[in-house]
């Protein structure tokens, strides 16, 4: 129970300071991370604490849906599995990301120009910084080696956009005080992301995810709720 109550103190405080502070790709990531890990070391210290066996072999099928991220580039996502007892325990697990510190909810944003109308030379322009923008779709095969941990496999495709921050001259019209971000849509890329991880159990309704991704390259992580309690 202390367990569990520290869990759910240390989730809400972590949602907190990321709705009240705009934190860096970094910054984020490395908050998820860490409250991913403190909450599956806390689960597994309680059980062993608590004398708690483990659950019975997969017996019917199984339903997953919750959270999933990709840090640091995508923190946004979601994802869902299914799994049926055959062969110990086989299925297909899905997931979408994206990122939502893209340049294009920036402020200075503009919608009306894209970098090569920038480029052309009527705004003045001085380029500042470059920036990408990630958003994903995956699939992969699900496999429970045991009642506590089942690893996972696949691809899919990623989808990169790229941004530009200019300074322009300020009777431009376009952006805000001087600034512009521009998108890059010749530039865009769609690449093949190859995934592997691990599906951990941390209760008999919580899952925590992590694994690994090559676009962009990153650290999985995430936690879903099973159905049935199991």
């Amino acid at each position: 129970m202390i367990s569990v109550h520290v869990q759910s103190l240390f989730a809400v405080n972590t949602f907190r300071r990321c709705m009240t502070t705009r934190m860096s790709r970094s910054t984020l990531a490395l908050t998820v991370i860490s409250g991913f890990l403190c909450s599956f070391f806390l689960a597994l210290s309680g059980q062993l604490a608590m004398g708690q066996t483990g659950p019975q072999p997969l017996s019917g099928v199984q339903f997953g849906v919750g959270y999933v991220a990709n840090a640091p580039r995508a923190m946004a996502g979601a994802s869902g599995y299914v799994m049926v007892p055959r062969w110990g325990g086989i299925g297909f697990y899905v997931d979408a990301k994206l990122d939502v510190t893209d340049p294009s909810r920036e402020r200075g944003y503009d919608a009306r120009v894209t970098v090569a109308q920038i480029q052309g030379g009527q705004f003045g322009e001085e380029l500042i910084k470059i920036e990408g923008s990630w958003r994903s779709a995956n699939a992969a095969v699900l496999h429970s080696v045991t009642p506590f941990l089942a690893l996972y496999g696949g691809a899919g495709v990623a989808q990169k956009r790229h941004f530009r921050l200019y300074q322009v001259n300020r009777n431009s019209g376009v952006g805000v005080g001087g600034v512009v971000w521009a998108e890059d849509p010749q530039a865009e890329e769609t690449r093949v992301n190859i995934m592997a991880g691990m599906i951990m159990r941390l209760t008999a309704r919580v899952s925590s995810h992590f694994g690994v991704e090559t676009q962009p390259r990153g650290l999985t992580v995430g936690a879903s709720l099973r159905l049935p309690r199991w």
